[in-house]
């Protein structure tokens, strides 16, 4: 039994990778003799016996790797950004992380628009309290500030329009930005630091 570090492991899964892939791609297994071919049929039987060979060996150290990196990723643990995660759920998240980025820029969109159609139909219906206060007051130059105030008022309030922001947005976007921005910058240095000193027996 051997000890190597997860770095050591992943580096290696990849060698095993392309050796197998070239195995596979590189070499016949099957062939057709005809009765004047040159062909050394016991020469072709061990290189095609050694390759099936090797493709076995190299895939059961495969599998070993891949299990033992699996098996390390379920256990060790890392704190990222105050949050602690196994390896395997900050290896999803950094996969997903996606998603979370494409739900903020929906409430970053949509809270903006929002804003925007509120200030709009505030302007609206203040020009619109002008236009009535100006036929008002054409009707009799007598009407004092009470009544403006009150009819300004009571207009404003029958036409009235409230943003409806069950999530709290403003506070949720910052929340979710600080979350996201605070884990892409030091999930790669964790993790890569983790490898380096986790070690697996083979």
């Amino acid at each position: 039994m051997a000890t190597i570090s997860v770095t050591q492991a992943l580096s290696e899964l990849k060698l095993v990778r392309k050796r197998i892939e070239s195995v596979v791609e590189g070499v016949e297994f099957t062939t057709l003799k005809k009765a004047n071919d040159m062909l050394d049929v016991a020469k072709f039987s061990t290189k095609a016996t050694a390759a099936h060979q090797s493709f076995t060996d190299l895939l059961a150290r495969y599998n070993a790797l891949k299990a033992a990196i699996v098996k390390s990723n379920a256990t060790t643990q890392v704190t990222i950004a105050g949050i602690t995660y196994t390896i395997a759920e900050a290896v999803e998240r950094k996969r997903t992380i996606e998603f979370e980025r494409d739900l903020l820029n929906r409430f970053q969109r949509q809270y903006k628009k929002v804003r925007e159609d509120y200030a709009a139909h505030q302007l609206n219906e203040q020009a619109r309290v002008d236009r009535l206060l100006t036929t008002e007051l054409a009707k009799d130059s007598k009407t004092n500030v009470e009544v403006i105030q009150q009819l300004t008022a009571t207009f404003l309030a029958q036409n009235k329009a409230t943003i409806v922001d069950p999530l709290n947005l403003p506070e949720l976007i910052n929340t979710m930005t600080d979350s996201i921005e605070n884990f892409e910058t030091t999930v790669d240095y964790i993790l890569s630091e983790s490898n380096g000193r986790t070690m697996l027996t083979l």
